[in-house]
């Protein structure tokens, strides 16, 4: 039972930490904000980290490098157009997730996650890592149009690098664009991603 609680606990200090993240930014948030919402004490806290740094690394790697590394979902399915399906599936999830995470803490949560993520790439410490995930994050939707050549559903004329970058900017830019959404994140941005990849599969794919 001990373990179980102190795994508990690690964990809730890792959520509420994100969340207050999330809606204050990382100056902002003191380690008595976590204490408070936690209803953990200080020594209960730095049993677990050393510091609030060490909290904020903890967020990272849980709500930022893990939840980019979709490892669980099957982009090879063999059809393009059901991958680049998948793919905003996956992001519309993440979102969704976030909202869940927040929903108490935070009004925005696409606005302050893609904040959070703006806030990681000031920190020297982490930079690299997450270059490194956002790099990851674009191989694997490469990836996807390198099969959709392979397998002759892209029209041949066209180049890989462009219809990468373009799928990105779409998957990026529907979610910028309803950064002020306060709830029903999904299912509003999985109408939106189906009504442009729909018009824009239609202009790249072979019949």
């Amino acid at each position: 039972m001990g373990l179980k609680k102190s795994f508990d606990s690690k964990d809730n200090i890792i959520r509420v930490a994100f969340s207050l993240f999330l809606k204050k930014g990382f100056k902002e948030v003191t380690i008595t904000n976590i204490m408070e919402v936690t209803k953990l004490s200080k020594g209960a806290i730095y049993h677990h980290f050393k510091s609030k740094e060490e909290i904020y690394a903890a967020t990272l790697e849980t709500y930022y490098f893990e939840l980019l590394q979709p490892d669980g979902v099957d982009f090879n399915s063999g059809s393009f157009k059901k991958d680049i399906e998948s793919l905003y599936n996956y992001v519309a999830e993440l979102f969704h997730n976030i909202e869940n995470i927040s929903k108490n803490d935070s009004d925005y949560p696409i606005r302050n996650y893609f904040s959070f993520q703006l806030e990681s790439e000031k920190n020297t410490a982490i930079r690299g890592q997450t270059t490194q995930a956002v790099a990851e994050f674009r191989k694997t939707v490469e990836d996807i149009v390198i099969n959709g050549f392979s397998n002759h559903q892209i029209k041949p004329e066209l180049d890989v690098k462009t219809i990468t970058l373009q799928i990105i900017g779409m998957v990026e830019g529907v979610a910028v664009h309803h950064s002020t959404l306060k709830d029903n994140v999904k299912e509003i941005l999985l109408k939106k991603y189906q009504l442009v990849f729909d018009s824009f599969l239609s202009f790249i794919c072979n019949e």
